[in-house]
């Protein structure tokens, strides 16, 4: 037992230090194309600390031979796979850095004791699963005891306790975050009256357009005077523009003949006695037949493209058919049943290997190689003459601020040139990046072409739209005024009603509501939806108004909350509220914790595509 836990450890260690940074807060409440050589083999720092690339290679590693599984049968890796690893791995190590840094700084101390505990009545669950330990379906607490007791287990126990110290200084720091976040009973309430009441309104609209305002009215002081008291709101963020050469990974013929030929060589196998179902789930690249051994089921005519189904009807039931080409790829095609008529005319049952047309590895290469090149000759010569020389356009983006998606305008989702972007100067040139762009692959090599720094956007680039507010505030001032006015001659439902009619106002019915939803008359307003259950039914409103307009409003009907269903459910709500709070405060300390202790994250230097 001993010798087979030892040969996992690097396994276990992985799992305990992972499984804790990844689940503390919901549990508790909450190399690219660039040789090593032109490197400083640094892929980031946290703090003082610098994160080697080999080390965190090395983790990455060990959690991709984790997630593919036992050697017998391997589970598939993508590279989307492969990137949310790495960014699991990195996370977990800058909140591990954190916590110790945040341990130290509060004094946060872990007693042997705390530890022993924890280690003797809190065993981890790679032991509490592991089938040494288990005894007739359940844990055996006796083994595991004896296993404590085994002098052989220093080596492993060892290792527990530190990851155990570990933890338990992080779940007090954590502790310390969170401590204070208090759900009130009113707030309890008011969480399950929001999303059970429900009310019916009927109510006349005074819409914006109504009230015409000449923009040109709006007055140089008065745009000067609303600049200055919301200077704050136009605060804008650092922003950049890169221009970019994309090389696309294109099918060759090449390719395609290549595909052609495994089909051919697929159907050999079939009619050599291999089972057609097997090698579907094996080879077929349509993710929603593969693994039914490529049953598509019963089939009308005109269902499929042409060619797939010209074939597939031509087929007599237990016969082969292919290679057929379409534009999705190369399907070889197995008819299982025919039926005759019906309402929707003959259908087939088949199934079909799809055998995709994608480039090779080798034309993947050259495009990568490719790029490398011009990366290389762009540094040495300038970015538009080596893409005049290799005879490749230039394009631009956008202007973008820094996001967390990493979405750059024509380029789309792509974490690390972002990065590489706003980490580097006018005129740099990154390495080689792959991406896909309108879903082809490509490589692409950027440049920093211009930088406007942050700070407050100049009162002449937003005078326009801040007419354009002042200008809806008037509109919203007229609606609101004409709507105090229709107030003031009504008392009730049937004033109301007389009152619409004698001047022509159109009258909107809410629809049954809770004071969340979409409304049909007033929109997304939680805070008219809430007024109106301070009515009774029959009682008119005080004159209302959002960006929409203004409105009167007379409630037709309302529900009350259940207070005994409320009871219910009460610990629920809390307990969803409390972690919600906990989340947004952990959320929040985490990124002002970052920021103090200082992360920089140079993946984007190693990774084309982390």
């Amino acid at each position: 037992m001993m010798t087979k836990m030892r040969e996992n450890m690097p396994l276990i260690m992985w799992i305990l230090v992972g499984a804790f940074l990844a689940t503390i807060v919901f549990s508790w409440g909450m190399g690219g194309f660039k040789t090593k050589g032109e490197l400083d083999g640094v892929v980031g720092r946290i703090g003082e600390r610098e994160i080697l690339y080999d080390q965190y290679n090395r983790l990455v590693q060990d959690r991709i031979a984790q997630e593919r599984g036992a050697d017998d049968k391997p589970a598939p890796i993508t590279d989307e796979k492969i990137r949310q690893v790495r960014k699991e791995v990195w996370d977990n190590l800058v909140r591990s850095e954190l916590m110790n840094s945040y341990q130290e700084k509060w004094g946060i101390i872990t007693s042997d004791e705390e530890v022993a505990f924890a280690v003797r009545n809190n065993p981890p669950k790679w032991i509490r699963e592991n089938e040494n330990f288990i005894k007739d379906g359940q844990f055996d607490r006796a083994r595991y005891e004896e296993f404590l007791r085994d002098p052989r287990s220093a080596e492993i126990l060892v290792s527990i306790e530190s990851e155990y110290r570990s933890s338990i200084g992080n779940q007090k720091v954590i502790d310390r975050i969170i401590g204070p976040v208090f759900v009130s009973p009113d707030e309890i309430w008011d969480e399950y009256a929001a999303t059970t009441r429900k009310f019916q309104a009927v109510a006349v609209t005074f819409p914006l357009r109504n009230y015409p305002v000449d923009s040109m009215s709006i007055t140089k002081a008065e745009i000067e005077e609303y600049y200055t008291k919301n200077r704050a709101s136009y605060e804008r963020k650092e922003k950049r523009k890169l221009a970019y050469i994309a090389i696309p990974v294109t099918t060759t013929r090449e390719d395609s003949n290549k595909t052609f030929e495994l089909a051919q060589e697929t159907i050999a196998q079939i009619k050599g006695g291999e089972d057609f179902a097997v090698l579907a789930t094996e080879m077929s690249e349509d993710p929603g037949s593969a693994e039914r051994g490529g049953d598509l089921g019963y089939v009308v005519s005109g269902r499929m493209v042409k060619e797939f189904d010209s074939t597939m009807f031509a087929t007599e039931p237990g016969q082969v058919a292919g290679p057929v080409a379409t534009r999705f790829g190369v399907h070889i095609i197995k008819v299982m049943d025919r039926k005759r008529g019906g309402e929707t005319g003959d259908s087939v049952r088949a199934s079909h290997i799809l055998l995709k047309w994608k480039p090779s590895t080798d034309t993947d290469e050259r495009a990568g190689q490719t790029a490398k090149d011009f990366t290389d000759a762009a540094k040495a010569e300038g970015f538009t003459k080596a893409a005049a020389r290799f005879r490749l356009e230039v394009k631009e983006t956008d202007w973008f601020v820094k996001a967390p998606t990493g979405n750059i305008p024509g380029i789309g989702a792509l974490i690390p040139a972002m990065d590489f972007a706003f980490a580097s100067k006018t005129g740099s040139t990154s390495h080689v990046f792959r991406t896909k762009i309108r879903n082809e692959d490509n490589y692409v090599v950027l440049q920093v072409k211009e930088v406007v720094a942050g700070g407050v956007t100049p009162l002449a680039e937003v005078e326009n739209t801040i007419r354009r507010t002042l200008v809806s505030r008037k509109q919203e001032t007229l609606a609101l005024e004409a709507a105090r006015v229709f107030r003031g001659k009504v008392r009730d439902m049937q004033s109301f009603v007389s009152e619409t009619e004698r001047e022509n106002l159109k009258v909107d019915t809410t629809g049954e509501h809770t004071q969340r939803d979409f409304m049909r008359v007033f929109g997304s307003d939680e805070t008219i939806g809430k007024m109106m259950f301070t009515l009774e039914p029959g009682q008119v409103s005080e004159p209302l108004s959002n960006s929409r307009g203004a409105f009167v409003a007379v409630l037709v009907s309302k529900t009350t909350a259940d207070p005994a269903e409320f009871e219910k459910k009460k610990a629920e709500i809390e307990e969803r509220l409390r972690r919600q709070k906990q989340n947004n405060v952990y959320t929040d300390w985490l990124a002002q914790a970052e920021k103090a202790v200082g992360v920089q994250d140079n993946r984007y230097l190693y990774y084309p595509d982390y």
